[in-house]
């Protein structure tokens, strides 16, 4: 059974999912009724549902209000004081819901930071507060406090940029929540490697922040032209597109000058930290689920994976966020660019640290990417996938992101090397 019910038409059926998926994000089970089994009697699956359901979402549209069965449902859990409505359009209340706080969700579209779909989430926290959660169900994120505020004011899902002391701003950055996630791909996970396994659960004990985008040029050329770093070469351009051409000691380099400008500890982010931020609580080969097009990212679209059909090969990178964004509202987790992570390689998942931190002890000269670019296959995009390149390569499909941490981790509080685990 789950903790929230959607009441919603189905002709506003992708923007249910978006809020399936954003609210599964946050920890909760949630209960649509496109669920409801083969050969079961929907209207007995439905009541179960409702029965046990500890908070509905009526989602108002021009065809919801006009709908039996969403008014029914609705209606429900009104009577049961656990109803929270959100407009989608901007229609009128239904007759006898006036009287009930509605949040604003008219033109949302997914992203994190909504003020609308900020004010659900905290509404949904304090009903849902205090309940425990069953065994989660990998890779659910673990359930929210009431209180998801953190010491430095910060909330999951809110992005934000450091100033610089040299003027300007840093990349731009989304808080991450804490949860837990089974990381690597399951044995049946159609091109899968021996490298993505033994799949294992990780934990995600605090909050931390990862970048909306991979660094691009126009972030990098900041930094080159204060610090006077040598620039990388842009082939197709610079700008919003992801910076290239440059080595894991570049991103390493980047990464502490952007501390020294900041007065916050910025790394590259653990290869846990990296798919746990990449599957945002989805458990498929890619965040978008079993299969990926080239309308949702940039690869090399004369290979298929998994029964896809073939796609585009653009045969060079594209700006920062010109795909959808996941549930935790990063953009080009899959595809653009290979993105080096903070850990040398190890062959496989033997041994690896449980708590998400950065596996250092055994680990080659090489450095681990992910999330494939616009040169490779999707099957090298998807989230359990991991490479290797040595830490001096340049490369024309080679960029990274960077994390820092949530609470702020001052670079005073750091231990003598240069950058956390």
């Amino acid at each position: 059974m789950s903790d929230i019910f959607i009441c919603y038409s189905r002709s506003d059926r992708a923007l249910a999912d978006q809020l399936v998926q954003r609210l599964s994000a946050a920890g909760w089970s949630v209960f649509i009724d496109v669920q409801t089994r083969v050969g079961e009697r929907w209207h007995k699956a439905i009541q179960r549902e409702m029965e046990a359901a500890q908070a509905f979402v009526a989602l108002w549209s021009e065809r919801s209000v006009d709908s039996d069965y969403v008014l029914e449902e609705a209606e429900y859990g009104k009577r049961k004081g656990i109803l929270f409505p959100a407009f989608i359009e901007p229609v009128d209340f239904p007759y006898g819901f006036s009287r009930i706080q509605t949040t604003d969700l008219i033109g949302w579209a997914g992203e994190t930071n909504h003020p609308g779909l900020a004010q659900l989430l905290d509404a949904l926290r304090q009903q849902l507060a205090g309940r425990e959660a069953p065994p989660l169900p990998f890779p659910a994120t673990l359930p929210s406090s009431p209180d998801t505020s953190v010491t430095s004011g910060f909330t999951a899902g809110q992005t934000f940029r450091d100033p610089l002391k040299s003027g300007g701003e840093g990349p731009l950055m989304v808080v991450i929540p804490a949860g837990r996630f089974r990381m690597g791909s399951p044995a049946d996970e159609p091109e899968c490697e021996e490298s993505e396994g033994p799949q294992h659960e990780v934990i995600i004990g605090q909050p931390f922040a990862i970048g909306v985008h991979t660094v691009t040029f126009d972030d990098y050329d900041r930094y080159a032209d204060v610090s006077g770093s040598q620039k990388p070469g842009g082939a197709w351009g610079r700008g919003s597109l992801p910076v290239i051409n440059v080595s894991w000691d570049d991103a390493q380099a980047y990464s502490q000058w952007l501390g020294e400008q900041t007065g916050r500890a910025y790394r590259l982010p653990s290869e846990a930290e990296w798919e746990y931020a990449c599957r945002a609580g989805t458990t498929t080969p890619f965040h978008y689920g079993s299969q990926i097009t080239t309308d949702q990212a940039n690869f090399n679209g004369g290979f298929m994976y998994n029964g896809s059909v073939e796609g585009k090969w653009r045969v060079h990178t594209v700006p920062v966020g010109s795909f959808p964004p996941n549930a935790f509202g990063l953009h080009d987790m899959h595809g653009n660019v290979w993105e080096w992570c903070q850990d040398p390689w190890h062959e496989d998942y033997q041994g690896a640290p449980a708590d998400g931190s950065v596996w250092e002890a055994g680990g080659s000269s090489f450095r681990v990417v992910r999330g494939g670019s616009w040169y490779y296959t999707p099957a090298d995009c998807r989230a359990a996938h991991r490479a290797r390149f040595a830490s001096i390569i340049r490369d024309l499909s080679i960029g990274f992101r960077v994390r820092r941490g949530v609470p702020i981790e001052l670079l005073g509080a750091l231990p003598t090397r240069a950058l956390p685990l």
